[in-house]
């Protein structure tokens, strides 16, 4: 009997994978069975439980496979990025395309996990691990920033980390829900101004206000 190689066997596990990407998108967590997902991978159960005994375990591996993009985004942008400016530009980027994905179906996912991890500890220890490589080196550049007086030195450097986070989540949620709700080019301008500080133009001001 020939010996499969090990690239047939992780090509096969990332089309289970992917296949379940597609079905997790259309029908939700809950609304997926196992035998949805192999007849979206058009294969057989003894070849999809070869590779995974539960759905917790394909979310699980596609955690493990989202992690591994994130911490090499993260990686490669700190090695060409080293201020905070230019990193967040970099981030950007990144959620336009991951926010653009025809179809939105990594939002819509994303969604649905979010809300399974309030059912499952396993799913949700799995969605906390997604953030783990920002959360490890964006509050070192925030401070880099407010050393440099870039940055308020008053503001938390994990606040400021949950902050951005917040931003990003609730852009994914808004195009989960109406993927043409904004141009994201547009939305990205509205964000740097926030952060740059060109957001006010100094009349009306809420000090003026007397808020």
């Amino acid at each position: 009997m020939p010996k499969v190689s090990e690239e047939h066997l992780e090509a096969r596990r990332q089309q289970i994978i992917d296949a379940a990407v597609q079905c997790f998108a259309r029908a939700g967590i809950h609304g997926t069975s196992l035998d949805d997902i192999r007849l979206a991978a058009d294969l057989s159960r003894g070849a999809v439980y070869h590779y995974f005994k539960s759905k917790e375990d394909i979310i699980e591996a596609l955690r493990e496979r989202s992690l591994e993009e994130d911490e090499q985004l993260a990686d490669d942008s700190q090695e060409s990025r080293p201020d905070l400016p230019e990193w967040m530009r970099a981030l950007e980027m990144g959620m336009k395309r991951n926010l653009q994905t025809p179809g939105n179906v990594d939002t819509r996912v994303a969604m649905f996990l979010w809300a399974e991890a309030l059912l499952s500890e396993r799913v949700l220890n799995s969605q906390r691990a997604l953030f783990k490589p920002w959360r490890d080196r964006m509050p070192g550049l925030v401070q880099q920033s407010q050393e440099a007086g870039a940055v308020n030195p008053e503001l938390d450097p994990d606040a400021v980390i949950f902050v951005l986070a917040a931003i990003a989540i609730g852009a994914t949620v808004q195009l989960a829900w109406d993927p043409e709700a904004h141009d994201i080019d547009e939305a990205v301008k509205v964000a740097e101004a926030l952060f740059t500080g060109k957001f006010w133009t100094g009349n009306g001001s809420s000090s003026d206000s007397g808020c």
